[in-house]
């Protein structure tokens, strides 16, 4: 949700496209809307068009301005119906876009970051920045356990030619993360190369895919990376912080206005 927050909020049709959802929201609070008049604004039907406008390229006709005045009249009488029947409530999707767009409201168009900033944002969270570690090793592969794994091992480690079986993701693996390994083969095999001598073979380890003998060559330690290689994720972070902080200081604001009741 954070990611696709930040691409709105940089949007330069965002003011515009707020305006229509905006208008949604305040009717969050309704519990029967029957008798309370759709009204259009003459702002926000003049944000309506400047977006079709700027969307299209071209000056709205008469027929385009009465297409958006009746789509608009069609969601907020359907908006209310959802409303009626506690979609808010029950539809998760539907929760969830709610309070996203709570959210670009209290927060509003985001600035562009100063360097200074940025620099200042990588500074405090150098943890953040870091490369994992990672290792370089290469396999001996077999769907099924061997009937003599201790041959096999020994075998290997006298330097002689031993065949095995293909597999899916390949028998070298040159620098590759924790995470990486984790997702292919499970913590297991990535503690195993955390602590392997090099270049000794190991084995066999099993994982989901089968049984496995090990070679460890390289090991890289975490490291921290330079801020020119990490400055759009640092941009990232460092507006989402700006949201954070903000939604965080209208929800105190809201929970002295609201009791909470939690249980368990």
């Amino acid at each position: 949700m954070r990611s696709l927050l930040l691409r709105i909020l940089r949007e330069p049709l965002f003011t515009f496209a707020i305006i229509g959802g905006a208008l949604f929201l305040a009717y969050a609070a309704i519990r029967s809307s029957e008798s309370e008049p759709v009204i259009l604004q003459a702002t926000a039907r003049a944000g309506l068009i400047a977006s079709f406008e700027t969307l299209k390229g071209r000056k709205a006709t008469a027929d385009d301005i009465a297409r958006i005045e009746r789509d608009y009249v069609t969601e907020e009488l359907l908006f209310r119906e959802a409303l009626e029947n506690g979609l808010h409530r029950s539809n998760p999707a539907i929760r969830s876009r709610l309070v996203e767009e709570m959210q670009l409201r209290i927060t509003g168009p985001l600035p562009d970051p100063t360097d200074e900033q940025l620099v200042n944002h990588y500074s405090d969270n150098l943890d953040r920045y870091r490369s994992e570690p990672a290792v370089t090793f290469r396999q001996v592969y077999f769907a099924q356990r061997p009937a003599d794994p201790a041959a096999i091992l020994a075998q290997l480690r006298q330097g002689q030619p031993v065949t095995g079986q293909s597999f899916r993701h390949g028998l070298e693996f040159p620098r590759y993360g924790h995470s990486m390994l984790r997702g292919m083969f499970g913590q297991l095999i990535v503690e195993a190369l955390s602590v392997a001598p090099l270049g000794q073979w190991i084995g066999p380890l099993e994982s989901a895919y089968g049984w496995h003998y090990l070679q460890a060559s390289e090991r890289l330690p975490a490291a921290l990376l330079p801020f020119d290689a990490v400055r759009q994720q640092v941009e990232n972070d460092f507006l989402v912080a700006l949201i954070d902080t903000a939604v965080e200081r209208h929800v105190d604001e809201l929970r002295q206005r609201h009791a909470v009741h939690i249980e368990r």
